[in-house]
């Protein structure tokens, strides 16, 4: 164990995977100082709703609750929000401090370093981007950033349909992923089990609920997928391969998809239409590159060294957690802080 008067880790962002590295370097006994431009916490998963029916579907959203508690009250922590990294100072073996500014005043300060970790997380991306699907232009689409929303706030109702008519909801899978056209050409790792686990709520909430879930390469790993597979496919929800061509909208309020089936053009009405977005690299990534000189990668993401080496960065001293690296899931940016703490005791122990 290390004793807490070490060296001083920042980390710049307090989203889930700040706060997972935060935890685990606090339980190491390393100060550390999390530096966010928001006023709170949590960042995308603080406001994802719980996807619980008659039992937890495991979205692991709730674990950023946990993880915020603990860091809040830790001794060894300082939490800057509503600040922003503007300066790096080097030494010879890395980064011996940095400047932080509060972005409300203007007021600046310097933070010693012993690592400093970037976790900057991502940015959904906008299908108003390219015009996707009607989004912005037909009211009955939607993304599953919107849908989440609705559910946090428990307003489900207020997209089905008026006549009182079963709801009849679709997903379209690998919205801003998957695509070279916009400079995504990668999968966005957790769209497809948050479609389906959106879609278990819906029928949770509304039995008679029908969903379809329009896919291009179903993308779901691990020991719980099997089950949730198998809990859409027993609640009814339909899995259709390949991406409709084009959305209608028609006189009774519903959305018209054309898709093709077996080399003929299939049409389907349905209520809702809601978009699978995809991750894209944070909006402070490039901003935060040019401070710090830490590499992106051809997508915009922070680079690493190798895959084999997925949580340091190229410059020493200077480490990648969570999504800010490349999408991810709740999960997996859990078990990214791991590494990255890890990767830091490590590297200290060779210089000691």
């Amino acid at each position: 164990m290390y004793d807490h008067n070490n060296g001083q880790v920042v980390i710049v962002g307090g989203g889930i995977a700040g706060l997972a590295t935060a935890k685990l370097l606090s339980e190491n006994n390393f100060h550390f100082a999390i530096v966010e431009r928001s006023y709170k916490l949590g960042g995308h998963t603080k406001d994802w709703a719980c996807m619980a029916t008659d039992n937890c579907n495991r979205c692991h959203s709730c674990a950023v609750f946990d993880y915020e508690e603990f860091v809040a009250s830790s001794p060894h922590g300082e939490i800057f929000l509503r600040h922003e990294l503007f300066s790096v100072t080097r030494s010879t073996s890395g980064i011996s401090s940095v400047g932080i500014r509060c972005i409300d005043s203007g007021a600046e300060r310097e933070l010693p370093v012993t690592a400093l970790v970037l976790a900057v997380g991502f940015e959904p991306f906008d299908p108003i981007e390219k015009g996707f699907w009607g989004y912005g232009t037909f009211e009955g689409v939607m993304t599953l950033s919107d849908l989440n929303r609705l559910m946090r706030l428990d307003d489900l109702n207020t997209i089905r349909p008026g006549n009182g008519d079963p709801l009849n909801l679709a997903f379209f899978q690998c919205v801003g992923s998957r695509d070279k056209t916009i400079g995504a050409d990668y999968c966005s790792q957790y769209c497809c089990a948050a479609a389906i686990r959106a879609a278990l709520r819906t029928i949770h909430q509304y039995p008679d609920s029908k969903v379809t879930i329009f896919y291009i390469d179903l993308q779901i790993a691990g020991k719980t997928a099997q089950a949730l597979m198998d809990k859409a496919q027993e609640k009814g929800v339909r899995f259709l391969q390949g991406v409709p061509g084009e959305i209608q909208p028609i006189q009774d309020g519903g959305l018209q998809v054309i898709s093709e089936k077996d080399g003929q053009n299939v049409v389907e009405r349905f209520d809702r239409i809601v978009l699978s977005i995809g991750q894209r690299p944070s909006s402070s990534a490039i901003a935060i590159s040019g401070i710090t000189e830490a590499p992106l990668n051809e997508f915009g993401f922070f680079q690493t060294r190798s895959q084999f080496d997925p949580v340091r960065s190229p410059l020493n001293g200077v480490y990648i957690a969570g999504s800010c690296s490349g999408p991810a899931n709740i999960p997996d940016v859990a078990m990214n802080a791991g590494k990255v703490v890890s990767a830091i005791i490590k590297d200290i122990e060779q210089t000691i």
